[in-house]
């Protein structure tokens, strides 16, 4: 893999692209990855588009961030397939970086530990704003009491956005979204001019 991303806009029914860009990368026997927009709130339709496609003057889209070998393999098939298939290619567009926000708040110690490794293990390839300080507060006259109670023994707290290189982003995201206590807004991306 050479690092290089990009961002694919195809017209068709969202599960059977899916379905067909995954089984596309593991027949091909490919180590890249695919990064579906639902799974990351990556949402490319303006209200106008969304209007024009309940009206149905328009099909559904699906964004998927790839890594530029896949690409070609996609703009090989789809070229081949074209609308006959069920699917159009709409726009590719190169991907400079992405970014993600987000807000976490424990009163778990293990959960606090497992995402301060996240974290801190992000921190060494990614771009933490502002600069990773997570909170942690003992406050021992709290031990004992139940989970909604107004006082914990424990509290961990960060908030922040995090940046860097696509597939990096786009890993974090995926570790961080199976927390229940982690709050994150989409994955952002910037194109390259």
């Amino acid at each position: 893999m050479n690092g290089h991303y990009f961002e694919v806009v195809i017209e068709g029914h969202h599960e059977f692209i899916k379905g067909f860009i995954s089984g596309l990368i593991t027949g091909k026997g490919i180590q890249g990855e695919a990064f579906f927009g639902e799974d990351f709130d990556i949402d490319d339709e303006s209200a106008f588009e969304m209007l024009t496609r309940l009206v149905g003057v328009r099909g559904e889209h699906t964004v998927i961030i790839v890594e530029s070998q896949v690409m070609e393999i996609i703009r090989e098939a789809l070229g081949r397939q074209g609308r006959k298939g069920g699917m159009n290619l709409v726009s590719v567009h190169g991907i400079k970086n992405a970014f993600f926000t987000f807000s976490i708040q424990t009163f778990s110690r293990e959960i606090g530990k497992e995402l301060d490794h996240i974290l801190t293990e992000a921190s060494s390839c990614l771009k933490i704003e502002p600069p990773y300080a997570p909170r942690e507060t003992e406050t021992p006259e709290g031990r004992g009491v139940e989970a909604y109670a107004p006082l914990h023994d424990y509290e961990f707290q960060v908030r922040g956005s995090i940046s860097g290189g696509c597939a990096e982003v786009f890993q974090r995201y995926r570790k961080l979204k199976h927390y229940e206590v982690v709050d994150l807004g989409p994955v952002e991306i910037t194109r390259e001019k």
